[in-house]
């Protein structure tokens, strides 16, 4: 190194300092924008395509909550009892009387599920394997009302 030149010695030292210290950055910075552009290609944090999918309705104070739930085709479902009295959950759909929104006229069950949850700490489960809305009701209690959409 030719020191005769004290500014040249001093940009010269700072280039490599630089260079030191992004060294790692760039790297660091090449290899995540590598592992952004390469797909991911499946780490751990992924689930695999073979993992059970699984979702929970509550049945809590005569209400299904969710009332409205979004699955995948293959889903399970748990409801769980959190009442201390009996309810169902049971496919199809009601209608009620337009003057007594309390009384129903008529139940169309689909009979694709009947399940009974006999009191608290009960569960219940199914497995949605088609697309589609499916609505569902307690057959005990009228207003308990919900559906499950399969995407």
């Amino acid at each position: 190194m030719d020191h005769s030149h004290p500014r040249s010695f001093v940009r010269r030292w700072r280039s490599a300092t630089i260079a030191r210290r992004a060294g790692p950055v760039v790297v660091l910075g090449a290899m995540f924008l590598g592992s952004a552009c390469a797909g991911g290609g499946g780490s751990a944090s992924q689930p695999s395509a073979t993992a059970p999918r699984r979702a929970a309705i509550a049945i809590d104070t005569f209400m299904f909550s969710p009332r409205t739930l979004t699955v995948a085709a293959g889903t399970t479902v748990t409801w769980t009892n959190r009442d201390a009295i009996l309810h169902t959950v049971t496919a199809g759909t009601r209608t009620y009387d337009p003057n007594d929104s309390g009384r129903v006229v008529s139940t169309d069950k689909t009979g694709l599920f009947d399940l009974q949850l006999d009191g608290r700490g009960a569960t219940a489960r199914f497995t949605f394997a088609r697309r589609g809305t499916y609505r569902y009701f307690c057959n005990r209690h009228p207003g308990m009302e919900a559906q499950i959409r399969v995407v």
